[in-house]
């Protein structure tokens, strides 16, 4: 059996450095930690941005749907066309009456921007008469573009989002 003047402290030593082992695990599980929240509060944001765009996107729609103006903005944004082939509008201005959501905390406001185009070249008919039940006339499709693009206040942060759209209306008088 050793005496008690022979150990000298030895418990003491590998205490601590038992205790710096545990120490410095526990430091870099919070730096883990820290970097995980800082990550998922970054996508986040990210995410925050991104609905805001598509927000905006589907209240146009949705507002396009049901406005008694609907004939007034897409014959703006053809007439813009017209005059300017990349020409668009602003389809949430005062003069349609369509109500534009609200931007989100650290959102910038969400820019939409209404665009029509020259349709693709197709060999399906729109005629009137094609369809049972119908006489004369001709359906042409006129096609849009909606484009909404959102960005934080600190502007590290966009996100551009688009969706094409038609409308079937009967041809201009030639």
């Amino acid at each position: 059996m050793t005496s008690v003047s022979s150990q000298r402290g030895s418990a003491l030593i590998v205490s601590l450095v038992i205790l710096t082992v545990i120490t410095l695990g526990a430091v870099v599980a919070m730096q883990r930690t820290t970097l995980q929240t800082r990550m998922v509060g970054n996508m986040q944001h990210q995410q925050k941005v991104f609905n805001a765009a598509y927000s905006d996107l589907s209240a146009l729609l949705n507002e396009l749907r049901t406005s008694p103006n609907l004939t007034r903005v897409l014959d703006d944004a053809i007439t813009a066309y017209h005059l300017d082939n990349n020409a668009t509008i602003n389809p949430f201005i005062a003069d349609y009456g369509l109500d534009k959501p609200d931007s989100p905390d650290n959102v910038e406001a969400v820019e939409n921007r209404l665009r029509s185009f020259e349709p693709p070249s197709e060999g399906s008919s729109t005629a009137l008469k094609d369809l049972e039940g119908s006489s004369g006339a001709t359906l042409v499709p006129y096609y849009f573009t909606s484009t909404a693009t959102a960005e934080d206040s600190a502007g590290s942060v966009s996100s551009t989002q688009q969706v094409g759209m038609y409308y079937l209306a009967p041809a201009p008088n030639q």
